[in-house]
């Protein structure tokens, strides 16, 4: 398997733009949204690049829907692909009672809340679409979202520099690299972005790397796998709970999702198992950390909110139990005491690849915010 903590001297060059167009017109942009505000969402969406793929995967409040679909088609004039799904939409439910996901609904039949559920969502849509090759998750309660750019643009040269002939002259650090002989396409690809810093928006200090509180007990857990399943030491691995994450489209289908907070983490492990369950193509399956230049701004939880989101994450090592080396199971055990946590099993969806979906052109095409002739029609006034 390949892992690599990567840095660029510069972010962007001239001989990237073509590489970088292609890219843009094939990746899918799904945002996590909940109760950040219209205003922060549109400056979130005013850093992704205007002609891709967007799609929201809202879980405000059902009555707020339109009016935030109203709000978005006014500012969103030059967006032509952009899609707002609601999390509790009856005809996404729909899709899962007819896949056999019975798991994800409510007793009302709904999608049930949760943040993993939304993600599941967004990259369900983006594969019915059809085009999309990589898909990016972000979360939409960034403060500061122009770091989007940063963000977007390495996962670019990250992506489109696969399977890495010439990557090691561009960065500036490399952890791990196992480069296979072979020029083919990976496997599996996930980029995980690792912020630079968390600081608070009146901090003195803006360059202060403090390690995220839920990323500071679940990382170690993720170094002992790769001493043990890998041979793999002294590799820091500081994205098990990355929110803002990029993948292929085979990635997003391959990879099971899980409930609530417990994704990011979850969705880690499914890679590294898939990496040591098939020799054939763990050279083929590429993690990458970028390690950004800019600070990341979001709203701070409190402490009850980041035990739920520990206690989440670590549940999903319970579902790979049977492939937890003694020394993994023994830290389990010591944070679980120390920290008295309460165990939590996530809910785990099937990977999107094995449902039994059927491509519905109706489907995506009510979620459209506008039409081409939107467009021109509002460009007109």
């Amino acid at each position: 398997m390949d892992i690599h903590s990567v840095q660029f001297t510069h972010i962007l060059e001239t001989s990237d733009l073509e590489r970088l167009d292609y890219f843009l017109s094939r990746t899918a942009f799904v945002i996590s949204h909940k109760s950040e505000s219209i205003e922060t969402l549109l400056r979130v969406l005013w850093y992704l690049p205007v002609n891709s793929t967007i799609i929201i995967v809202t879980n405000c409040p059902e009555m707020e829907r339109d009016e935030i679909a109203r709000e978005l088609k006014r500012h969103l004039v030059h967006h032509k692909r952009t899609y707002l799904v609601h999390q509790k939409d009856e005809a996404i439910a729909q899709v899962f009672k007819e896949c056999g996901v019975y798991h994800i609904l409510d007793v009302n039949g709904k999608v049930i809340d949760g943040k993993g559920e939304g993600m599941y969502i967004g990259a369900l849509c983006a594969y019915q679409l059809g085009y999309p090759q990589w898909i990016i998750f972000y979360d939409a309660d960034n403060f500061v979202p122009s770091a989007l750019l940063e963000y977007t643009l390495a996962m670019s040269r990250l992506f489109m520099s696969a399977p890495f002939p010439t990557l090691c002259c561009e960065c500036d650090t490399f952890i791990v690299q196992r480069q296979t002989e072979s020029e083919a396409a990976p496997e599996l690809h996930n980029v995980r972005i690792c912020w630079s810093s968390k600081p608070a928006l009146d901090s003195e200090d803006w360059d202060a790397r403090i390690v995220g509180r839920c990323t500071r007990v679940v990382s170690p857990l993720f170094n002992s796998l790769l001493e043990e399943w890998f041979g793999i030491h002294n590799h820091a691995i500081c994205s098990s709970n990355a929110g803002e994450q990029g993948m292929t489209i085979k990635t997003a289908i391959t990879l099971r999702f899980s409930s609530g907070f417990s994704v990011e983490t979850f969705q880690l492990l499914d890679l590294l198992v898939n990496a040591t369950g098939r020799r054939d193509i763990a050279e083929r399956i590429i993690l990458q950390q970028y390690l950004s230049k800019s600070p990341h701004f979001h709203e701070k939880k409190g402490d009850e909110h980041i035990k739920r989101m520990i206690e989440e994450s670590l549940g999903g090592f319970f579902h790979f139990e049977a492939f937890l080396p003694d020394t993994v199971k023994w830290q389990l055990q010591e944070i679980y005491d120390e920290q008295r946590l309460k165990l939590v099993y996530p809910l785990v969806y099937p990977p999107i690849k094995d449902l039994p979906l059927e491509r519905i052109d109706t489907l995506m095409a009510q979620y459209r915010l506008s039409t081409d002739a939107d467009c021109q029609d509002m460009l007109l006034v």
